[in-house]
């Protein structure tokens, strides 16, 4: 009898072992983003204690590393109901928290810490994790509750406390209470390497390869091991050095969890080596059994692919595929692409320009920003479309943090240019070019304004601007900004720059003189043009006409004054 009891108890303490163990293994899996593994461990854990709020809480943490949030969801949702357990009112809090139900969130996870007195740094640093994870969580919240888990643990704090605070800051955008926070997790133990990898992602979003290449290779040095980092060596390379990439992706798949992710890097690497179709087919192949979240990376893929093989009808489904669902890859020079696509296939301009527009909006470097409103600007030339030209050669005015004098006279000068080509093409003459010429006049205003030094050419397309506005010249739209850049140029020392615009502005105050039957004037500016170019038949010939005219005027020579 008592050898029975002896096995019973030995079975107890067996099988309370086995759950520890999976639940462990399970974390430990999660800490090397093994999310597969970690969920076969929680669900053999489950299976022993189906309602246990914990395991639950990490289970729903490996489906989402899945991508699969809808069975995440699930999970917490049959727990949620479960006050007693604090673990299942923090995924309670969660589900809340994603469903923009910040206050009832913040009630259940003060209530898992009430529950448990404040004195459990797991159940802290839980709440913490689900307002670091979820973008409507405090993160400022989080920065409390590990700091209330760290006191808790102070003398022996777990690494993972330290890099939990660092991405609370990250968070927040404070690379340096992050960096700091990952530094005292490595000098708690020297070998977790998620620390060194977790410094590493901030210099990454630094764009500081000198700073963030280091600290992955440091994470593989303390933990050979640690897949992540090998994925991010990969990537950095990925571009860079090929061959380099093509080593980093071969460690990475021996680490890591076979499963979409590895399978859509190996694919990838097929594009990077410029094997364009055995990426098509792979991915191709791979799709129907592919999880929806990780599909919409192939049909981008296979785009970049379609193109580079300059089979632009199929890059276009493909890309338009992609955009109908797309992943968080998403990046504003996607868009671009799809630029790129169209217009080489002959597609819709609107489209071509609306994707810019969207790469423009998304993109948070203003250098980026500036290149894709110069590649706008050069599609629009070679679409020979002037209305899109105008646009985007005003774009790099406007976007231009500190403008100079030419990036506002070409957009007026491209404005006024946009005018013309529109009156061009008018067979109806319906006035379509009339607001071209009115901004090209504001414009120039500005531009005046602005850069005084360079007024004269500021005046004369204003004036240019003015005439074409007022052509039979009955309003003499134009005559201020002539006569003011007349005087202004003869006036300067650099005039002898300035002939042709004088002579163009003499010319059209001769006609407008002329018009308006005010010969004295129109003699006084014939005078002044033949300065600049006396051996103009044409005007010399105006010259003798008009003073035989006045001459006889003055002579009482009659009333025909011809």
């Amino acid at each position: 009898m008592k050898m029975r009891v002896s096995l019973v108890a030995a079975a107890l303490i067996l099988g309370k072992a086995t759950f520890a163990q999976s639940v462990e293994d399970g974390k430990r899996f999660l800490y090397y983003e093994r999310y597969q593994s970690a969920k076969d461990a929680f669900q053999k854990a489950l299976a022993g204690k189906p309602n246990d709020g914990e395991i639950t809480f990490w289970l729903g943490q490996a489906e989402m590393g899945l991508k699969d949030s809808v069975g995440a969801k699930d999970l917490y949702q049959k727990v949620s109901t479960n006050t007693n357990d604090p673990w299942a009112l923090i995924c309670a809090g969660e589900l809340e928290l994603k469903d923009g139900k910040n206050a009832d969130a913040r009630n259940h996870f003060e209530t898992a810490i009430s529950l448990t007195k404040a004195r459990d740094a797991n159940v802290l640093a839980g709440v913490a994790k689900v307002n670091i994870d979820v973008p409507s969580g405090d993160a400022n919240y989080a920065i409390e509750k590990l700091n209330q888990a760290i006191e808790r643990e102070k003398k022996h704090v777990e690494s993972a406390l330290y890099v939990a605070l660092g991405d609370a800051y990250a968070k927040l955008i404070d690379g340096g209470n992050a960096v700091t926070n990952y530094n005292n997790a490595l000098q708690a133990d020297p070998k977790y390497a998620a620390a060194h990898y977790k410094i590493g992602l901030i210099y990454e979003t630094q764009r500081n390869p000198t700073q963030y290449v280091p600290e992955y290779e440091a994470a593989i040095q303390a933990d050979p091991n640690f897949a992540p980092a090998y994925y991010r060596l990969y990537v950095h390379y990925y571009s860079r050095d090929v061959e380099k990439s093509k080593d980093y992706l071969t460690q990475y798949t021996a680490h890591a969890d076979p499963g979409p992710l590895v399978d859509q890097a190996n694919v990838d690497i097929l594009y990077a080596s410029q094997h364009f179709q055995e990426a098509i087919d792979k991915s191709k192949a791979l799709l129907p059994n592919t999880p929806d979240a990780f599909k919409p990376h192939y049909y981008k893929l296979m785009a970049y692919s379609d193109d580079s093989l300059r089979s632009y009808n199929d890059a276009k489904t493909n890309i338009d595929t992609y955009f109908s669902h797309p992943d968080d890859s998403l990046t504003a020079k996607n868009y671009q692409e799809a630029a790129h696509i169209y217009y080489k296939g002959g597609f819709s301009q609107d489209s071509i320009f609306a994707f810019l527009r969207k790469a423009i909006a998304m993109d948070t470097l203003q250098a980026n920003k500036d290149a894709y409103v110069q590649y706008a600007a050069a599609l629009s030339d070679s679409l020979h479309d002037p209305v899109q030209k105008a646009y985007w050669v005003g774009q790099v005015y406007l976007m231009d943090k500190e403008p100079n004098p030419n990036d506002l006279y070409n957009w007026g000068s491209q404005l006024f240019t946009t005018a013309d080509t529109l009156r061009a093409r008018d067979v109806q003459a319906t006035g379509i070019s009339n607001p071209y010429y009115i901004k090209a006049d504001s414009v120039f205003g500005m531009y005046i304004d602005k850069f005084p030094n360079y007024s004269v050419y500021g005046y004369y397309w204003r004036a240019r601007a003015n005439w074409a506005l007022d052509t039979a010249m009955d309003k003499g739209l134009a005559v201020p900004y002539f006569e003011k850049m007349i005087t202004t140029a003869t006036s300067s020392k650099d005039s002898a720059t300035f002939v042709q615009q004088i002579e163009v502005g003499l010319q059209y105050m001769i006609q407008y003189y002329f018009k308006k039957k005010d010969y004295k004037n129109a003699l006084d500016y014939i005078n002044k043009f033949l300065v600049y170019d006396p051996t103009n038949e044409t005007f010399k010939h105006y010259k003798d006409v008009l003073e035989k005219y006045f001459a006889r005027q003055t002579g009482g020579g009659g009333k025909s004054g011809k």
